[in-house]
């Protein structure tokens, strides 16, 4: 039964490192900058906020963390904003780039180059008065919750109202929707683009510093596992809309936890670990599959806006 809970706990976990790092993509494509460099500004995140985690304490981590992804995302920004690069290929490099950079980094962090020595400190821990008296195990998932996974949970709230109740929110929608309408207003495309760009890194940080210290325990390399790119696949899942992402990025997070968790449940104990291993990838594929053609991204997300780059 506690086998339960912990698989609850453990897709908890997972669903906000993929809620937080989705949020920075919906804030990216929804000014109309695609980024598929998600995955790299987690890498970053993950090494800086195992740092900041061992040297300041774990909530400086975080802090280190999101403040290093949205300085990564800031090269993103200029390639494809200033420069007009496609948007594609700076998000494939943006990947490339942070393997090397998180192994440089962790060599001068860590002194060695693939991983940091075990036992970060953590958050303290919270248990949810009711959820965590819940039967047949699935307590234990609301015993020991990081607080990260609530703030997770609660910041849909403020991205929501931050999009549909705020100046910022209308500008970076109609940024993303209609650029040249939106700069004979007197808007600075650039300067929201810029913004929304660096918040996309800041929450991708974010989740890769949650990952290394509090997931994971400590830095190691190729540990985000592609958790970018599923991430990015929420997005595309909930529409660019920060509610549905919460219920995609759920999805995904859970069929994290069953090959790490269930794979001695009695019906899928019965199939080779490969496809056990395979479950949260075959998910993604499977939800994409089925309704990619349902959604519509942003009108201008990765087209090059020629109207102007000066911030």
């Amino acid at each position: 039964m506690t086998t339960i809970g912990n698989a609850v706990l453990t897709g908890l976990q997972y669903f906000t490192i993929i809620y937080l790092t989705g949020l920075g993509g919906l804030f990216s494509e929804r000014s109309g900058i695609v980024n598929i460099g998600l995955e790299g500004m987690m890498i970053i995140g993950t090494v800086t906020g195992a740092y900041g985690t061992v040297t300041w304490g774990p909530f400086w981590g975080l802090a280190f963390g999101a403040a290093c992804g949205a300085t990564y995302a800031l090269i993103h920004a200029v390639a494809t904003i200033t420069f007009r690069v496609d948007q594609i290929v700076s998000g494939v490099v943006i990947n490339l780039a942070a393997i090397g950079i998180a192994r440089f980094l962790s060599d001068i962090f860590f002194g060695q180059a693939t991983q940091s020595d075990p036992g970060a400190p953590h958050f303290h821990t919270i248990n949810l008065p009711l959820l965590s008296k819940l039967p047949w195990g699935l307590g234990a998932a609301f015993q020991g919750m990081s607080p990260v996974v609530i703030f997770a949970f609660l910041i849909v709230f403020p991205v929501s109202f931050a999009l549909y109740r705020t100046r910022f929110g209308l500008r970076l929608r109609s940024a993303g929707e209609n650029p040249e309408a939106t700069a004979t207003l007197g808007v600075r495309v650039a300067t929201i683009r810029y913004a929304a760009v660096m918040l996309s890194g800041a929450f991708a940080g974010m989740a890769g510093a949650f990952l290394a210290f509090e997931v994971n325990d400590h830095w190691r390399e190729g540990q985000t596992l592609g958790l970018g790119f599923i991430a990015l696949a929420a997005l595309i899942l909930s529409n660019w809309n920060p509610k549905r992402l919460m219920a995609a990025a759920m999805l995904f997070g859970f069929a994290q936890a069953v090959p790490l968790w269930l794979n001695n449940a009695p019906i899928i104990r019965l199939l080779p670990p490969q496809f056990i291993r395979m479950t949260p990838y075959v998910v993604t594929i499977v939800a994409i599959a089925g309704f990619v053609g349902k959604v519509r991204p942003p009108a201008a997300a990765g087209k090059a806006y020629e109207g102007g780059s000066a911030v």
